[in-house]
């Protein structure tokens, strides 16, 4: 087990180049959690809000036993585990990085189905879908002269985000 942790950290040490530590340095959410708290305590505080919603559901016994076991043992157990054998800016490069690639596959996603796969099928909810994809793929943040800004980059992404949103549910095809 302790390999495996060493291993992981070894991985991650490879990441640490100039440039990622600026991204992650800079940015809004990770930057401060790179310099406070380690973010093993937030997957633990989010295991534990996950376990309790999913003890809440109304779904069957043998569903809710093996989402209760996953949920301990992964959430709980096992990811902040590996992730207090590293240092708070190796855990706040993960998660930059596992938000990134997350956030970007998400928006490719809008962009490419609901987009222009909603424009080519006439949907009423197109273009906000589109407008959302192009303005959540990430790209931008990653010019060197906007890196040190890329702050200014999230909070319009999130004011960008809101006019959209309102399109998107106003033309009804937003459940």
């Amino acid at each position: 087990m302790r390999s495996a942790f060493e291993a992981a950290k070894t991985n991650i040490q490879k990441l640490e180049t100039p440039g990622i530590i600026q991204q992650v340095e800079t940015h809004l959410v990770f930057g401060p959690l790179a310099r406070h708290l380690p973010v093993a305590y937030l997957a633990i505080v989010f295991g534990v809000i996950t376990l309790i919603w999913s003890l809440t559901r109304a779904v069957p016994v043998g569903q809710r036993i093996g989402e209760v076991l996953e949920i301990i043992i992964v959430q709980i157990i096992l990811l902040p585990a590996v992730l207090l054998n590293m240092t708070r800016r190796q855990q706040a490069l993960v998660a930059w990085l596992g938000t990134k690639l997350g956030l970007g596959f998400a928006a490719f996603m809008m962009l490419m189905i609901g987009g222009f796969g909603g424009l080519a099928q006439g949907h009423r909810d197109a273009v906000p879908d589109l407008f959302l994809g192009v303005i959540w793929i990430p790209g931008v943040e990653f010019i060197p002269k906007i890196a040190p800004h890329q702050k200014y980059v999230a909070i319009a992404r999130l004011l960008l985000s809101v006019p959209c949103i309102y399109f998107g549910i106003k033309s009804g095809e937003w459940h």
